[in-house]
Parts: C-alpha cells; structure tokens; sequence
C-alpha cells in the first residue's frame, strides 16, 4: 500500500433528492475502487452528479445509501480522523482576497500544523510556491492574481499539510488553454508523488494525462471507468465528443455494460484507524491568536472597510455635534434627542459590524473547519474582534459629543457620567452585534442581509419609545428590542426625569444606579444567548450543512432553476 495517497472505495452508493414529492436520484449504485498514487478524472454531461459525487468524496455531503472507504477505513464514521489528510478544491476561490499570498500561506499553515518553527514554515511554503510556479506572486494580493494563479493558490493552500488525497471540482474550468495544461501537468506531478488525485472535468483537453477516467451519464450513473486509451475502443467512437451524444440518447445500457464488468471483492474488511498515535493539532488558543492576527491583516488591506469601521463613530459624533447645540441637555426635547441619537449610532454601528461577517465567509469557514479549524477559536476571535471594535467606536462616539455639550451632566450613578454613557454604548453595540452574528448565520447571501439591515433598524426605531409613545402592544413589544433598553439607560444617565417630563412606562426614567445595572444585564443576558443560538446555527447552517441538506451538482442545479422548491436529503431509497 503506498503510504503517500489513499486507496479509495466507493461502494454502492446512492444519493437522490425529494423534488415536488418525488424522489429524483442523481447518484445511482455507484462502485468503484481508485488505486493510491493515481490521477483520475470525472466527466460526464451536465446533471451527471459530478459535484455531488466530489461533495461525498470530501465528506462534506453523506450519500443517502453506500459507503466510502480509504484505504478500508469508512470516511464518515470517522470524519475527524480524515480532517486535513483530505484537500478539497471546490470550483470558486475561497481564499482571503484582501492578504497577500504569502501571508494567506504563512496563517493557513500556522492553523494546520502544530508546532512547526518559522523556518520550518518557511520551507514549506517556498518549496510548495516553487511546486506551483507561484513564487514570483508570493508578495501580491489574491484578488490580483490572475484565474489560473488563483487556481494554483487553492492547491498551494491544500499541498501545506501534506494530504494523501486531493479533490479538484473543475480546476481549469475558465482558463485558457496554456494555463489548464500547466494545472493538469502541475496535478501529474503531484500524483507522481504519490498522492491519489481526483478531479471533475468538463473540457476533453490533456486528459491523456489522467491514469483513469469516470464517465458519468444521467441519474449518475457510471458508463465508463479505465484508461483514457481504452474510452475509444470501449464506446466504439473516434471523436471523445461523441460519447455525450451516446449517452443522451441512452444511458442505461452503458451503465448495464460498466457493471458487468464489476468484480467483487470477497477480501475486503473495513477496518479502524490506528488511534495508538495522537495526531497533533494546533491548540485553541494559538487558532485563536492566529485568527484574530489574520483578520486584523486582512483588514488593514482593505483600506476602505477600514476607514468605515473606524471612521463611522467619529462621523457620527460630528453629526451629532452640528445637529445640536451648546446647551441641549438644558430641554428635555433636546436632550432626549441626544440619547436617540448615540441610541440610533450604536444600534446602527453594532449591526453593520457583523451582520454580514458569517456569510460571506461561510465558504471558508466551512473549508477550513473539514481542515481541521476548531470552530470555537473562530467563535472566541470574532468576539474579541467585535468587543474592540465596539469598545472603540463607543469611546469616539460619546466622547466627541460629550466633550461638545455645555453643561455636562454631573450627576453621577454608577462611575461617572462620561464612562457610564460609554460602557451603555458598548454594550448596546455588542449586544446588537451578537443578533447580527446570529441574523449573518441564517441567511444564504450578503444580498439579503442589505435587506434585513433597515428593516432590523426600522422594528427598533418604532418600538423602544424613542419617537412614538407606547400603546399597550407597542410596550409589549418593547421588551424584545434592545434600542427601548439603550435609550432607556441613555436617558437615565442623562437625567432627564428632573425636568418633570412622564416617562413612557413605570420606572422608565428612574435615576438610580440599580435601574442601570439591571439594563446592563439584560444587554449581557442579550449577548450570551444569542451567542449561543448563533453557535448553534452556523453549525448545523454551515459546518454540519450535510447532515440535513443535499449540495447539488451545479450543473443540475441549472437544469432545475425555478422549479425546485424544497430540496431534502432522503435517508432511504425507496
């Protein structure tokens, strides 16, 4: 057995979706065995299953019947033993385009492979650029590199741990014909190492270069699979082309004809992995300093999500600033103007800080979870992240407006005035933080969360009190917005209730320091549960996605626009 790649066997398996009621395969019985060390391919017309079958390969999709075996150890029973020993290159990018490729190499190594020192590292990295012909971008940004650079990233960023098995779902698809033959040549060499390759393929060209080739035709089912010398011979055609016509019109009796030529394997015995050496993973809280040093870097090269994170509490300050007077706080109108206003800014700072942060990283937070990232590190680094940026935006914000107000409240509840006013800030941003975390977990797409956004803003300016007096529903309501609770705290704070003025509700405005504390409260209680319900969310939303819900091949996904309306994994086949 050949220790650098992995024998893999696939055995019976089946995989079908419910659409309008009925059961639709898209896998169909399918067997086969790939030798360690051989470089394969997948063709097959659109709505073959290709992508679903790589998805299976991966581990990120269980079949709905069958199993998967490498090297006789069943994958889905034991999924974390194969976490970073497979590489799985989907078709789009889902690298960090804001670092540099160096940099991106340098943090995914650092999250893959335990102590492992610098020099180390960096002979990892140099000999894997030089692999791939990338050295001379080593210093560029991705999202300046070019399609084929990109592509041969995605395969640097896998080749860094060493894995025994590589899965390429259209590595050259919209590349010129000079960069996909420098791809599959790179893929050759890789399989010469030893490694067993894998990858699906809608262009014909180089795939001489394969040991084997897998064609699939409709419902899934294998037609073919051998050397690509032999394909000719076995469908009776000169032109590769030829086959897809052969198989539109008639897919089952290739499939009956690829059966019959199916051996059994009376010797095969599944077996355990060899659990007696641990394997050594990167500790939670070096992924988590490596987390947040990577999002800091990544942020510091997108100059303008910089500027407006940063910059969004001082505009704000400002704004307020020229919208009021000197002596505001002297009128209670004026005044109660003023706390809806820092009300409104952290409301709004709090929300556009996460709420679209978990879904457009959905991609690569599920990659680098089946690569073995533990998910907790990722959690623990955005709270850190969010915390100091909320804690920041909230000394800006009040500060620049506090220091502008003559005279300035002197009463003193908690601390003082200035740093009651900015850990109420901060904790009404941090709370609504946490609901866009969760809200940013739910959603499919960054589009939705643009339409979220003012709608989310739109429930707290009508129902925490600030423009519109309570009625009996609205005060009910009130309770589950956290702007009622930010404004009520502001405004306390401010001591408003010595002008006289009836507050919305019972103890609304009661100058006191337990009134305070209990609100805080109530901001923590907020931030606690809807971390946890966002923890829960992302993990069976994205990283347990498979469990649930079937990933489509793209291409019959294309074929079924506009009339798929409920799509469901089926446990059994009927």
């Amino acid at each position: 057995m050949n220790e650098n790649g992995y024998n893999v066997q696939i055995k019976e398996i089946n995989q079908c979706v419910k659409v309008r009621n009925k059961t639709k395969k898209i896998l169909s019985d399918m067997t086969l065995s790939i030798n360690s060390g051989e470089f394969v391919a997948i063709v097959g017309c659109s709505g073959a299953g290709k992508t679903t079958l790589m998805n299976i390969l991966g581990g990120y999709n269980h079949p709905s019947k069958g199993k998967v075996y490498l090297n006789n150890i069943d994958l889905f029973e034991h999924a974390n033993y194969f976490k970073r020993k497979i590489a799985y290159v989907p078709q789009q990018e889902i690298l960090d385009q804001t670092l540099t490729l160096q940099k991106s190499l340098e943090y995914s190594l650092a999250l893959r492979v335990k102590d492992i020192s610098k020099e180390e590292g960096k002979k990892i990295i140099n000999s894997v650029l030089k692999i791939l012909e990338l050295s001379h971008v080593r210093n560029s940004l991705i999202k300046n590199l070019s399609g084929g650079e990109k592509k041969r990233a995605s395969i640097a960023t896998e080749m860094l741990s060493n894995p025994k098995l590589f899965l390429l779902d259209e590595p050259t698809s919209g590349l010129d014909a000079n960069i996909e033959k420098k791809i599959m040549l790179k893929l050759r060499e890789i399989a010469n190492t030893g490694k067993t390759i894998i990858i699906t393929a809608h262009t014909i060209s180089n795939l001489s270069l394969c040991d084997k080739v897998i064609f699939m035709g409709k419902d899934g089912k294998i037609c073919y699979y051998g050397p690509y010398q032999d394909i000719f011979k076995y469908f009776n055609v000169t032109e590769f082309v030829d086959i897809y016509d052969l198989l539109k019109e008639d897919t089952n009796t290739w499939y009956k004809k690829y059966r019959s030529t199916l051996t059994m394997n009376d010797d095969f015995k599944p077996i355990s992995p060899d659990f007696s050496t641990k394997e050594k993973r990167v500790g939670f809280f070096l992924q988590t300093k490596i987390l947040v040093k990577r999002y800091m870097a990544s942020l510091f090269n997108n100059k303008f999500m910089l500027a407006l994170l940063l910059g969004q509490s001082i505009l704000m300050g400002i704004l307020i600033c020229v919208a009021t007077e000197v002596d505001c706080l002297l009128n209670f109108i004026t005044a109660s103007m003023v706390f809806v206003a820092y009300t409104m800014a952290a409301t709004w700072l709090g929300l556009f800080n996460t709420i679209q942060e978990i879904v457009k990283e959905k991609d690569m937070l599920k990659k680098e979870y089946m690569s073995g990232l533990n998910f907790k590190s990722y959690i623990f680094s955005k709270i850190i992240i969010f915390s100091l940026l909320c804690l920041y935006q909230a000394i800006t914000c009040v500060c620049i407006v506090y220091f502008h107000l003559n005279p300035r409240p002197d009463e003193i509840l908690i601390t003082n005035t200035l740093l009651d006013l900015i850990i109420n800030f901060f904790l009404l941003s941090f709370s609504t933080s946490m609901i866009g975390v969760f809200i940013s977990s739910l959603v499919k797409d960054t589009k939705t969360t643009l339409i979220l956004s003012p709608l989310y803003m739109m429930i707290q300016m009508l129902f925490s009190g600030m423009f519109i007096s309570f009625i009996n529903i609205t005060e009910k309501i009130s309770h589950f917005v956290v702007a009622r609770y930010g404004y009520e705290a502001f405004a306390t704070i401010g001591h408003i209730s010595q002008y006289g003025v009836i507050a919305p509700t019972p103890g609304f405005l009661d100058f006191n320091a337990n009134h305070i504390l209990n609100i805080w409260n109530i901001f923590i209680f907020v931030i606690i549960i809807f971390l946890i319900i966002s923890c829960i969310t992302i993990k069976r939303n994205i990283l347990n996605k498979s469990n649930d819900y079937l990933i489509l091949d793209d291409d019959y996904s294309k074929l079924f626009k506009g009339k798929i309306k409920k799509i469901r994994r089926v446990s059994k086949i009927s």
